[in-house]
């Protein structure tokens, strides 16, 4: 390679080097360059990180309930509300199949934050049908 091309490459990286592209790529007749440059991240300093993670609130545990098999959605006597407290084991909704009614219980004690089907609505197996927010058995004995 000629000392013009090996100079006109050493132009090209220091060209990358101080732009804001993070890759170049160059190809001639007779030579192909591709660069990548790695980007340091500055991290704060372990302080200051575990300070920020000590006062971040804990993001709350969401619990999907599924369907456990294919069938027709069908709510409780009293339908669930958003915002309701259920207790583990309670049952929260039906799922009609071949003529039978099949309870579907929480598997958690916590709050509706959603609601996901309708009523008379046909559900697969492992559909989600409610999510709800995790909540320790003190909260939930009102």
């Amino acid at each position: 390679m000629a000392q013009a091309e090996l100079e006109r490459i050493e132009r090209l990286l220091n060209l990358l080097h101080q732009s804001d592209a993070n890759e170049l790529e160059v190809e001639t007749s007779s030579w192909r360059l591709r660069a990548r440059r790695h980007v340091a991240i500055a991290l704060p300093p372990t302080e200051q990180l575990v300070a920020e993670l000590e006062t971040a609130p804990a993001e709350p545990v969401s619990v999907w309930i599924r369907s456990p098999l294919v069938g027709f959605f069908q709510p409780r006597h009293q339908p669930l509300q958003i915002g309701e407290l259920v207790k583990r084991g309670e049952v929260v909704c039906l799922i009609r199949a071949m003529g039978l009614m099949n309870e579907v219980q929480s598997p958690v004690n916590g709050r509706v934050a959603e609601i996901l089907v309708e009523e008379g609505v046909a559900v697969e197996y492992g559909q989600p049908l409610y999510r709800l927010v995790e909540e320790s058995g003190d909260e939930t004995s009102t």
